[in-house]
């Protein structure tokens, strides 16, 4: 007997758009459910990922202890994206375990589209990285974002400035828009209602993923 394949699930947003506590709700949805489900996150917890999480924080910098080169670090995150694709996610996809990860190629296709001002370049080193069954996208203007990060930490990455947030709030909605026209399934929530009521709308769309 075939073993069923399991769903990729993404959860997509500004930082402060609340991906992360959306992420972990809908795999504790999933497990009630009796589904087999797995969370991970962008960056992963492999090599590459804990050198991008050093990036983003300051304590890791380029040549000469100057800023790291954008272009590179999008070359990282597209890197570390078919790492995690091989070792962790295809793996439980095929094992039939749905794996829910905080963020993916549509965070790249915004954060590193700004940063480096160069999207199609951005979208072409992330070509291979296989397309989730649904892409949930959280959308919170970029104000409110800031201000929930403020609030939940006095830790700073190098990309949580208003401006540049702005700017990759505007980038979100020009790579959904080639994502949809592209075919791929995508839904857009209000990430700005309450905890509880932006679950049960993660939890609709993924209901409508065939399993």
């Amino acid at each position: 007997m075939t073993r069923r394949r399991g769903r990729f699930l993404v959860l997509e947003g500004l930082d402060g758009a609340g991906t992360t506590t959306q992420a972990a709700r809908l795999q504790a949805w999933l497990a009630a459910r009796g589904r087999r489900v797995h969370l991970t996150a962008e960056p992963s917890r492999g090599p590459v990922g804990t050198s991008i999480r050093h990036v983003l924080s300051g304590r890791l910098r380029g040549a000469g202890g100057g800023a790291f080169d954008p272009g590179a670090l999008a070359l990282l995150f597209a890197a570390d994206r078919l790492d995690h694709w091989e070792s962790e996610i295809r793996p439980r996809i095929e094992e039939g375990v749905d794996v829910v990860s905080d963020r993916y190629v549509l965070s790249s296709l915004a954060y590193q589209a700004v940063a480096t001002g160069d999207a199609a370049w951005v979208a072409a080193i992330n070509g291979k990285a296989p397309s989730p069954d649904l892409t949930v996208f959280l959308r919170v203007r970029p104000a409110v974002a800031l201000r929930r990060r403020y609030a939940a930490t006095a830790e700073r990455e190098i990309f949580e400035v208003p401006e540049f947030q702005r700017r990759v709030h505007r980038a979100y909605g020009r790579a959904l828009a080639r994502l949809v026209e592209a075919g791929e399934r995508i839904a857009v929530l209000s990430g700005e209602k309450p905890v509880d009521r932006v679950a049960a709308e993660v939890a609709d769309a993924v209901g409508s993923v065939p399993r």
